[in-house]
């Protein structure tokens, strides 16, 4: 079969299923050769097709031939055996080491003068302030839930005033949170710590009255969906106890997962990429191109978070709770984190 130029003939050859270069011997040389060949090919696709597409190498022991080929995968279309071979070649080692990962990725991004988005959480003056009961009247009796239903029902007909107390839990609290930094909050019990962390992720009860103001780069709550960057984990497991551990990840990906944000990021990427005519690693481009689709049933970023919290033992176990038999205790807190 003919085609007018190389570009045609791989976009063809891509469509046909990714099929690997044929090649008479399992010589090096002659496979290094096959890889220059498809990566001019590549770099030659247009970049909606480039972002779509990516190249994977496959070692003796994992290919039919018996020896190293380079291949193209479509990165929209992955079964859970290529995710977890994307996952497993990018983290690099034996040791499926994800600082190598990370690191990686931050090479590649500088080597175009791209930055990592980040994200300074500043709160200054932060008072909140909340109204209480105190001596036996605050202690969890029959008798007080029914005092509190009929005061909350009198209330709000505006007929009886609860006298309650206001109590402080933050006075005039200022500080930031930088990015790229891990942050460790210390305070004895009830100093307010986690009314504190509750504020920062936006979910303080709108019971308790608040003053003073934070700032997500720049911008306040209402101007910025928190939602999508930070998150507080309370010490009580959550779950959904009868999907199991690979399940609770697809849930999570599918609402948290790849954005349409992360996509055009990767296309900048690819463009300057090939605007500077630089080679990115196959494995690396492979992981970042499959971690950018999203709306998918299943996600690579579920096999990566598998391998690096070290859940890829049990990822077909149910979660289970108290009265369903599932995960371990140290295992569903992973989850939860």
């Amino acid at each position: 079969m003919a085609a007018s130029n190389g570009s045609e003939y791989f976009e063809l050859d891509v469509e046909a299923g990714g099929e690997s270069f044929a090649r008479p011997s399992n010589s090096e040389e002659v496979a290094r050769d096959e890889a220059e060949l498809l990566w001019a090919a590549f770099e030659r696709l247009p970049s909606q097709k480039r972002t779509n597409f990516a190249l994977m190498r496959r070692t003796a022991s994992e290919s039919d031939s018996g020896g190293e080929i380079t291949e193209t995968v479509d990165v929209r279309k992955l079964d859970r055996t290529n995710r977890e071979r994307v996952v497993r070649k990018a983290l690099a080692t034996s040791e499926q080491d994800n600082y190598i990962l990370l690191s990686a990725i931050k090479e590649r991004l500088d080597r175009v003068g791209l930055e990592v988005p980040k994200v300074e959480v500043r709160f200054e003056n932060l008072d909140i302030t909340a109204n209480v009961q105190v001596g036996s009247r605050a202690l969890p009796t029959l008798v007080n839930y029914a005092r509190d239903i009929l005061e909350s029902l009198l209330t709000g007909l505006r007929i009886f005033r609860p006298r309650r107390h206001s109590l402080r839990i933050l006075n005039n609290i200022t500080g930031c949170v930088k990015p790229g930094r891990m942050t460790l909050l210390l305070g004895p019990p009830g100093s307010g710590k986690s009314t504190l962390l509750l504020a920062l992720a936006g979910k303080l009860d709108s019971s308790l009255k608040k003053s003073g103001s934070i700032m997500y780069n720049g911008h306040k709550l209402d101007e910025f969906c928190v939602q999508r960057t930070s998150a507080y984990i309370g010490q009580t497991d959550n779950h959904i106890a009868e999907l199991t551990v690979r399940e609770t990840f697809d849930f999570a990906a599918r609402c948290q997962g790849a954005s349409e944000g992360f996509a055009e990021y990767m296309k900048d990427l690819t463009r300057l990429e090939r605007e500077r005519s630089i080679r990115p690693s196959p494995e690396i481009d492979a992981f970042m191109k499959a971690s950018s689709v999203g709306g998918r049933k299943h996600s690579v970023s579920t096999e990566y978070i598998l391998k690096v919290l070290g859940l890829d033992v049990c990822s077909d176990t149910l979660v289970g709770n108290d009265m369903l038999r599932g995960v371990s205790g140290g295992q569903r807190k992973r989850v939860t984190t």
